[in-house]
Parts: C-alpha cells; structure tokens; sequence
C-alpha cells in the first residue's frame, strides 16, 4: 500500500454512511487529518454521513440516487405518483448480521420497503459504486486532475462481530463495485476507532476526563465500545511496546444499535393505532410515513437522560415534553377504520397520561421517549458487565465510545454512571472515527498486531480407525485401511492469541487411496474448544482443493497445510512436500 498516493475509507452503516480520503504525504505528518465528505439534507442540514438509503430504478439494476437525495428523490415520485415501480432500501446492512453458521452467499435477496425483492449483493454494489463514484468526483473538483483508480487503495469497514461470511460477502460486493482485488481491504470497525483515537490529543473530545489514549503506556488495556445504528461491537485492545495495539478479548455483541430505539417507536405506534392501520399508512402514505421517521431521527438525537438530584434552575432548564407533528394521512386512516378520532385513542390508551395531543402535535412525556431506550441501553450494559467480569480484561483503564450511537447522551449517561470506577472517552468526532481510523489502517495496515480468535478452526480429516473409540456409523474403507471419517484436525482454538500475517501451526496430510488425483480439505469452525467430529458443534466455512496430479499411489506423500489470519481473512497454505509446489488461497466463505 506504501505506493498508493491516496487511500479512501468507506463507513457503509446500517443508518448512515460515509466516506473519507487520506494522502500518503498527509499521513505522514498528520495521520488524523483526513477529509471526511459533508452531506447536505434538504434543510440546513449538514452531516458527515448520509442515510443508507438507496433508490434503484424500475429496471432493478440503474441506481436512482443515494442517500438524502434518494430520500427527496422518493418523495418527488409518490408526489408524481411514479414509485411503485421504483427500489426502495433502507437498514438493509443488518441482514449480513448473522450467528456462525448461519448462510449468507451470492444468492441472498433482499425485500425493498413496499416488499419488493432484488438480490442483495447489486443492492451493496450499487451503493459502493455511488461512495467510490462520489470521491472521485469531489476530489477532481477539489484538486486539478483526476486521481487514477490505481492509485487509490480503498477500506471498507465491518462489525468485527460479523462471520467470515458476511465480511467477505462486503470484499465482493466492494469488487462488484469496481474497485480492484488488491486495492481494498476490509478493516473491522472497533479496529478502526481505536487507531484513530490512539493518534489523537485530549482536546479533540467531548468528555471532560482529561485522558488521551495516545498516551497510554504498554501494557494498558481499554475498551472500545462502538455503537452504531445496527450493531454494538465491543473488544478489547491493549497497547504494545512497539505502539500498536493487541486485542485481547474476541470482539462480541449484538444488534442493540439506535435502530432498536427506532423499533420501540414504531411499536408505541402500533400500540396506539393498531398494525391494520401502521400497515396502510406507510404502505399507502409513504411520503409522511418517510417524514414520520425523519422527524423521529431528529428528536431521539435530543433525548437526554434525567438529571438526578436536580436542582430547582436545572429542573427549570429541563426538557419535559419532546412534540412530533402527527400527519393528517395517519388521522384520516385511524378514523377511516376505527370510526374515532385519533385523538381520543390515545386518551383512553395506556399512554393517556403521558401522551396528549395539542392541534396537530402528538406531546410525549420525556419519559416515554426516554423508554424507548430501554432494550438497546439495558443489553448493551448487561453483555458489557459480563466482558469485565473475565479476568484477562478487569484492570481495564477506560472505555472508548465511538460510532454515530455514541453520541446519544442516554447511552453516554448509562455508562458512565455503570462503570464510575472507569474512565469513558468520547471523541469528538465519535461518528466519523470508524472512517478516519479505516484511513490510517489502510496506511498502515500492521498497526494490529495481534487478534483473539472467536472460533476454533480446523480440517476434516479421515484418521485411523480404532475399534471400541471411534463410532461404527463412521467406519469408512480405504487402501490405506479402516479409517475413521469426519474427524475434526484442530489449527486453531478459539480465544488464541494469533500474529496478523503469521502461519499459524502447521500439520500434514496424506491421501487414503492410491488413485486419488487431490486432496480435498474442507475447513470447519466451531464455538467449542476442542471438537472430534466435524458433524458435531461445527460449521463449514469453506474448502481448498490441492490437486496430485502425478500421484503414483504412494500413500505416504505428505502435503503440509497451514492457516493465516488477517483479521477479517483466512488464507490456506499448502506445501507438496514432493514437488515442493505452494499453493496459497483465501477461503470463499460463500460457497
């Protein structure tokens, strides 16, 4: 990467995304400076990430538009009434969150809002497409001359909590887009944050600790905490000697993001007015259903959590009703079907007392709103405790909130308030750190030294069979004689501390029949620690085939295999030890 003259990161969130650009000679003087896009909405509005939200025309293959612009976009069409054949997809990342074992490949689709379906991997690479097309545009109208593409390397970031499958389902999907094999690499969110916030000063924060991670000594350990729209990712990573940094417990979480926030909405919603009628009006009324959400988007930003012990001047300062302009559609719907108004369903609701309506504002008690928050705050602190109850990570120094979720004030306040015996450090820029992390990573991709395994992997293999031992429903038959088949060969346990690009341990193979031509290895993982059969607590995730091809039958012929982690890549090593030919390849993930 040292000979790329740029490198650009892409942030592809389930809610917002972003792109950032680093130059070589801006890297080596000031490794934070990146320019990060600004995205303007139709109001005033100016961010550093727009929507995921992507508009593909009524061929399923030309995109529309991208992000606010799709939004307007949409909303010009169901003025005109010409959406109904149009694509529309928003917070459709989080279907690549799944648990080991659970497929993702080529073939998955993906359903629109109005449950239209397209494949899922065009709907990425069409999204990539517009990011990478945007910075080319922008930087040839911010510096004269275009940048070839073979100059620019490009990060693409992930939840590190994601499977190898659904990384690599992104690499291609970043490849559909046109970005060249070995000019992308896949960098895991946490990762990211965390190499930006280790270049960065103690006035570059929002919090009032008076703590730089980039002055930790070896040896200290920290959390970093990345909260985003769709998934909360939590690892922890301690510094070395040599200034980069190690993790040291396996990244973990789950889909607890802001969306979980979003989803309580909706569901207080369909509390009130009931799914017949929430069904027809974003079905029928998508245009203030979008505007409905828009507004929601805004209004969960300001919630803040309740000052305790307030005295009577901050009580006086504090928010007590947060309004939301309630669309005359949804009125006319509920009246339409439940021959009353509105109005009066939300007075004799369970809500009655906190919920009133004034004009054309619904008036929520702030603390309904605060409520909404519930489910995303309590697991997020529930699985947090259970991290620092393992006794490799309790002396950690502080917890490093990043990604657009961390900025919320309620989940700022419930940890703090959690864990007071630790530090919390919130850069300023928490929703943009991802981004400008992928950029010192794409600079200097060693910068992890070393990562925890969450899985156990390992080969199938077929060893000899020993009466008494192994399961007759097993017992297969081979020149080689009775061999036991399905046997799992161990290279790696889960919680391994692995070296980023060093082999890991090696072992050899040979074939069990005379005539065979290769040898297929078939590569499992698991969640146990030490699994015997690969039919047992284990999942395939991919397969290398290692062909013979002057096999004389000599049953002794070993071929030696190993295993490389990247991080967020599995490259198999196989050595003839005959011909002494290597054969290297990244595991296909998606069969």
């Amino acid at each position: 990467m040292a000979s790329d003259l740029l490198v650009a990161s892409i942030d592809f969130g389930t809610t917002f995304s972003g792109w950032a650009i680093l130059f070589a000679h801006e890297f080596e003087s000031e490794p934070t400076k990146g320019y990060v896009k600004q995205w303007h909405s139709s109001g005033t509005l100016i961010t550093e990430k727009t929507p995921t939200v992507v508009l593909i025309k009524p061929d399923g293959q030309t995109l529309e538009a991208f992000g606010y612009d799709a939004e307007n976009r949409y909303k010009e069409l169901i003025d005109d009434e010409e959406h109904e054949n149009y694509y529309y997809f928003q917070r459709f990342k989080m279907k690549l969150h799944k648990q080991l074992g659970e497929n993702i490949n080529l073939d998955m689709t993906l359903k629109d809002e109005r449950g239209r379906i397209l494949p899922g991997i065009d709907v990425f690479s069409l999204a990539i497409k517009f990011l990478v097309d945007d910075m080319h545009r922008v930087v040839k109208d911010k510096i004269a001359g275009a940048i070839k593409r073979s100059e620019v390397h490009w990060v693409i970031t992930v939840p590190a909590i994601w499977t190898d499958s659904a990384k690599q389902f992104m690499r291609k999907a970043g490849e559909n887009a046109g970005i060249a094999t070995d000019k992308l690499s896949i960098a895991l969110e946490p990762e990211a944050a965390s190499l930006f916030c280790r270049h960065l000063s103690v006035d570059k924060r929002v919090d009032t600790t008076g703590i730089a991670i980039a002055s930790f000594a070896a040896g200290t350990k920290y959390m970093v905490l990345d909260a985003g729209g769709g998934t909360i990712d939590i690892t922890v990573h301690e510094v070395q000697p040599t200034g980069t940094v190690k993790e040291i417990k396996a990244a973990s979480g789950g889909g607890w993001g802001g969306t979980l926030v979003d989803k309580a909405f909706e569901e207080l919603l369909i509390d009130i007015v009931g799914k017949n009628v929430y069904s027809e009006f974003k079905k029928d009324q998508t245009e203030d259903w979008l505007d409905l959400c828009r507004d929601f988007e805004i209004k969960k930003r300001n919630v803040s959590p309740k000052i305790p012990n307030a005295t009577g001047q901050q009580q006086k300062r504090e928010q007590k009703l947060v309004a939301m302009r309630v669309p005359v559609s949804l009125c006319n719907v509920y009246e339409r079907k439940c021959r009353k108004s509105l109005a009066k369903a939300v007075e004799s609701s369970s809500y009655g007392n906190n919920i009133h309506f004034v004009g054309d504002k619904m008036k929520f008690d702030m603390e309904v709103f605060r409520k909404l928050f519930d489910a995303s705050l309590s697991k997020t602190i529930q699985h947090t405790e259970n991290i620092l109850r393992d006794r490799a990570v309790r002396d950690i120094r502080a917890i490093l909130m990043v990604g657009g979720f961390s900025e919320s004030s309620m989940l700022q306040e419930k940890v703090k308030s959690s864990f007071p015996g630790v530090d919390v450090i919130i850069p300023a820029e928490a929703s943009s750190s991802i981004m400008r992390g992928a950029l010192i990573f794409g600079h200097s991709p060693k910068s992890i030294s070393e990562r925890v395994l969450k899985y156990t992997y390992g080969v199938e293999m077929k060893i000899k069979f020993v009466k008494g031992k192994h399961p007759e429903s097993k017992l297969v038959m081979t020149d080689a004689g009775p061999r036991c088949d399905k046997v799992f060969s161990k290279h790696v346990e889960r919680n391994q501390v692995v070296k980023v690009g060093e082999p890991q341990i090696t072992l050899s193979y040979c074939p069990v029949n005379r005539n065979q031509k290769s040898i297929w290895f078939l590569v499992f993982a698991s969640e146990l620690k030490d699994p015997q059969y690969t039919d047992v607590g284990c999942k395939y995730v991919g397969e290398m085939i290692v062909k013979l091809p002057d096999h004389d039958g000599d049953l002794s012929r070993a071929v030696k295999l190993s295993l490389t982690f990247s991080g967020t890549e599995i490259e198999v090593t196989v050595v003839d030890e005959k011909t002494g030919e290597e054969t290297k390849s990244s595991l296909n993930f998606l069969g």
